[in-house]
């Protein structure tokens, strides 16, 4: 019964660092564009800032990946 539990905690973690990933991969195609838009400077800053939450939410997530993947191999032995 817990494995099932850890292992649905384990994708659920796995399918949000998929979408923050999607996300950062989509912000930096972004800014190859910048430099062709009105106030540049503005912008880069907003997208510097959404960049540092969205890589704090990656850690995150790869750190609960981890213990995930780590309780259920101690739960298997």
């Amino acid at each position: 019964m817990m494995t099932r539990s850890i292992k649905r905690r384990l994708l659920k973690a796995k399918i949000i660092l998929n979408q923050t990933i999607h996300k950062i991969l989509e912000i930096n195609r972004k800014k190859k564009t910048l430099p062709y838009r009105s106030n540049p400077v503005q912008e880069q800053q907003d997208i510097s800032e959404e960049l540092k939450v969205l890589n704090k939410i990656a850690e995150q997530q790869a750190k609960l990946i981890k213990h995930y993947e780590a309780a259920l191999a101690t739960e298997r032995r």
